[in-house]
């Protein structure tokens, strides 16, 4: 499957999942085989945007 997003589009999805993963995801999403797939499409994000790790 894919997704076509633009850069912000992306950007701004990375950083929302980026929120999700750090909360509590059991009390924001009730189904843990959810989970996986959250988890997987936030790390596809972060190697797509190279620029989340550049130095400032």
């Amino acid at each position: 499957m894919t997704i076509k997003l633009t850069s912000d589009e992306a950007l701004v999805l990375s950083h929302w999942l980026e929120k999700l993963q750090m909360a509590d995801l059991s009390r924001v999403v009730d189904d843990p085989a959810v989970w996986a797939p959250i988890h997987r499409i936030a790390g596809t994000l972060d190697k797509a945007l190279p620029e989340l790790f550049a130095p400032y």
